[in-house]
């Protein structure tokens, strides 16, 4: 048998949703609760941003008791961090529903595709985008910010090497990493003062992230010889 190697990168690892509460809730009463928590405090972040998304302020719009929400999240940053995890799970099935359907696609039809994703992913839920953009972030948001990131560079990483055949390695893995935060400055940039984004920096993000890939593919292809 032959046993070649392949230098396709590692698939993207998903965010798990459950992942940072105090215990799982077991009863129908119990999830419906964390539910509800999660949910007010994604309403207060959408509305009104992070300071105003107090541990108080989320239990009274929940309708839960301190109480039992201290019985699931250790405190206002674990309930954020929470919420951030909703939001990034449904990222990632994005990018990999995308991976999935890519057979015969041009790689930048599919970069753009990416980028449309984390377009919507923030026009559709401004609680996360509140997170994301606020000013307070723990470190354990901050973390999670810097996984998301990890998923969308992995994802291009994914494209470039099935569509292009580059040769994956630490190289293309930095490439990636610098595209995919440039790009996220000017989404942050985008949607700071407009809560669609605003048009003419998003036509400037999206052309600058696929005049730098671009050269990217031809530096390695040119290299590769």
């Amino acid at each position: 048998m032959n046993h070649e190697t392949t230098n396709e990168p590692a698939a993207p690892t998903d965010p798990d949703p459950a992942a940072g509460l105090r215990k799982a809730p077991q009863q129908a009463r119990s999830r419906a609760r964390v539910e509800a928590v999660l949910a007010a405090a994604d309403r207060i972040l959408a509305t009104e941003g992070v300071e105003a998304a107090t541990i108080r302020r989320i239990a009274t719009d929940a309708a839960v008791p301190i109480g039992t929400l201290y019985q699931f999240f250790d405190d206002k940053d674990a309930i954020l961090a929470a919420v951030a995890r909703r939001h990034m799970a449904g990222h990632a099935a994005a990018m990999r529903a995308i991976l999935d359907g890519a057979r015969g696609a041009r790689w930048f039809d599919l970069v753009n595709l990416v980028f449309d994703r984390y377009v919507e992913l923030y026009r559709r839920h401004p609680g996360y985008l509140a997170i994301r953009t606020g000013r307070y972030l723990s470190r354990e948001l901050l973390q999670l910010d810097e996984e998301n990131n990890a998923l969308v560079a992995a994802s291009l990483r994914e494209i470039l090497v099935s569509q292009e055949r580059l040769a994956d390695g630490p190289a293309l893995a930095v490439a990636c990493r610098a595209g995919v935060a440039a790009a996220e400055a000017l989404l942050q940039l985008a949607f700071r003062d407009d809560p669609d984004g605003d048009p003419a920096i998003l036509a400037e993000a999206r052309r600058i992230q696929r005049l730098y890939l671009a050269d990217v593919v031809a530096s390695m292809a040119s290299a590769r010889g």
